[in-house]
């Protein structure tokens, strides 16, 4: 549990820093170039890892592999069009939404399967949500309808990402295959929409060569643990860390930006730790004591033996 804790806290550092890189990049690079040099850093990384371990890539599950990447590298592509149409707290808030769907998911299928619903994570992700929206304060003025729509449609997908991530792994895919395809899928999408849908691609010069070498090593390491993080551990506690990147991002533009902190958004910060602290501490007792519900009791093992 404490692994996979650590796994969600390391990607939303990762993503954090990752998005000041972007941030340095949008004026030089369009949504799908950035796609493209994000990818291929990864792919590169990724390759140099495998040789020396000498690992394959193949893969008995491209099927799924695709789905995971498609969805992925969509959801990327739309995500980094939308911060340039709309304030930046308005486009995270309704992007982190993806916890919201996540714990609708997860009551609708212990409704149907006739179970608990893990009420205790809920509330930590309403919690988690509610220090989001304190922290960012979205505004939802004329002109947005459209950017927030995608926004909402980014986080919905993201949700159908995950579970393909579990899924993969839950056929002992390893994180480093799993992300290799998205990158790979992402090199060719970036290029392609490039040329099709944006102003072709540009050639990094000076500083940006360094920005888009930090973005594409934050964003693969970013990925890695979260690919670790979902597909071995809790989903919706993953989902509830995931709202740590908004204290990180904060600390980060203050050292960085020298953005100041309001109040309002030291509490924000505080109602996301707590969020983040209840989550981990319930979901931890409610395991182990499915565990200790599972396991054959003493007695039990004792008549068998006798018999």
């Amino acid at each position: 549990m404490m692994l996979q804790s650590l796994w969600a806290l390391a990607a939303s550092a990762c993503f954090s820093l990752m998005a000041v890189f972007v941030k340095f990049c949008t004026d030089h690079f369009g949504s799908m170039e950035l796609v493209f040099y994000r990818s291929l850093v990864g792919i590169v990384m990724i390759l140099i890892f495998v040789r020396s371990r000498g690992y394959s890539l193949k893969t008995k599950h491209f099927g799924g592999h695709f789905k995971r990447a498609f969805l992925g590298t969509a959801t990327v592509g739309l995500w980094f069009f939308t911060i340039g149409e709309m304030p930046l707290g308005t486009n995270m808030t309704l992007i982190y939404t993806t916890a919201l769907f996540m714990a609708a998911n997860f009551i609708i299928l212990a409704f149907m399967k006739k179970e608990k619903a893990p009420w205790g994570v809920i509330l930590a992700i309403l919690c988690g949500f509610a220090g989001v929206t304190t922290v960012l304060e979205p505004s939802f003025e004329a002109g947005y309808l459209v950017p927030a729509l995608i926004c909402l449609f980014v986080a919905f997908i993201d949700l159908i990402v995950y579970w393909q991530i579990k899924e993969l792994g839950d056929l002992k895919e390893p994180s480093w295959r799993i992300v290799f395809y998205f990158t790979l899928f992402g090199v060719i999408m970036g290029v392609l929409g490039a040329f099709l849908i944006e102003d072709g691609m540009h050639m990094p010069t000076g500083d940006s060569i360094w920005y888009l070498i930090g973005m594409g090593l934050c964003a693969t390491f970013g990925q890695i643990c979260t690919t670790k993080s979902y597909a071995q551990g809790n989903m919706l506690l993953s989902s509830c860390l995931g709202f740590s990147a908004i204290p990180f991002s904060a600390v980060i533009s203050y050292f960085v930006f020298g953005e100041t902190i309001s109040a309002s958004g030291m509490v924000g910060m505080l109602l996301i730790i707590v969020a983040g602290i209840f989550g981990t501490i319930y979901t931890k007792r409610t395991e182990a004591k499915n565990k200790a519900q599972a396991a054959p009791h003493p007695s039990s093992e004792a008549t068998e033996e006798k018999a």
